[in-house]
């Protein structure tokens, strides 16, 4: 019987799941396509073998493991996990989130509460910048939505981003929460990685989804040409994300900043407490 297995459809997670999608992983695997909120959700319900979850559904989904290789991660500037602000940080006080994101709302909770010492209200609300920012100081925009406004709005265009702008000329702040993380303690951020339900022991499962990977790795320039004309935007732009900008690869700096990661959000309140890290 093939794993039943969550994927998030965004484009970070597409060189992960590529050998599921096109590859030699195929047949092993029957593919269920959310976001990074609802594959925590499919994963904790049981209702899912194995699931791409926000690294911080780890600590909120008892019993589960985390398959280890592949993640999806960042070393320095992401592009895809941004806060647009009208503000300077230090000054939001209401920010409006993408609700497909967990693991961006508690990395945003630790940055301005560990550099700012702020704790602005959080809600949950649909990706639309200009709404998000209407009656709110800050909008955090994750995956494919966040691409969509780097790749348009990369230089300052005052009459194009009207609607983006409520005092002055220029448009609002666009801050990228990896490097923000990054200044904060010189690691590497996950965003994502695969886990098991509780009581799935299939140790298969870990070869296959490390050899999706690879042939994902291997295949970036296609799923950039693909990748490009569904989302409408540059080659050039989409291959330089997943190339640069995005990490794939668990080492021991990503282990650490996991772990680190968990024990900020239990010190900032988004979780009440941590459990050590477990591999299936």
């Amino acid at each position: 019987m093939a794993t039943k297995i969550s994927i998030v459809q965004y484009l970070n997670s597409v060189p992960l799941c590529w050998g599921i999608l096109e590859g030699p992983a195929k047949d092993a695997f029957d593919p269920v396509f959310s976001t990074p909120a609802e594959c925590a959700d499919q994963l904790a319900a049981g209702t899912v073998d194995v699931g791409l979850i926000p690294s911080i559904e780890y600590q909120r989904i008892p019993g589960c493991r985390i398959i280890p290789g592949p993640v999806i991660a960042s070393l320095n500037r992401v592009q895809s996990v941004i806060l647009l602000s009208m503000v300077p940080l230090f000054r939001i006080r209401r920010i409006a989130f993408d609700r497909a994101s967990r693991a961006s709302v508690a990395l945003t909770q630790i940055i301005l509460q560990k550099s700012y010492g702020t704790r602005p209200e959080f809600h949950a609300a649909d990706a639309d910048p200009v709404r998000m920012l209407a009656d709110h100081d800050a909008a955090l925009i994750i995956g494919d939505a966040a691409l969509r406004y780097q790749a348009s709005n990369m230089l300052p265009d005052a009459e194009k981003q009207t609607d983006l702008i409520r005092d002055g000329a220029e448009p609002v702040y666009v801050f990228d929460l990896m490097e923000r993380w990054n200044n904060l303690t010189g690691l590497p951020f996950v965003f994502a990685f695969w886990a098991a339900r509780k009581g799935f022991g299939d140790k298969a499962v870990v070869e296959r989804l490390i050899e999706s990977r690879a042939f994902g790795l291997a295949n970036l320039d296609a799923i950039a040409d693909r990748y490009a004309t569904e989302m409408e935007l540059e080659k050039d732009f989409v291959l330089r994300y997943i190339e640069r900008h995005v990490y794939y690869h668990m080492d021991s700096d990503c282990v650490e900043a996991i772990r680190l990661f968990h024990e900020f959000a239990r010190e900032v309140g988004a979780i009440k407490s941590v459990r050590g890290i477990e591999f299936l």
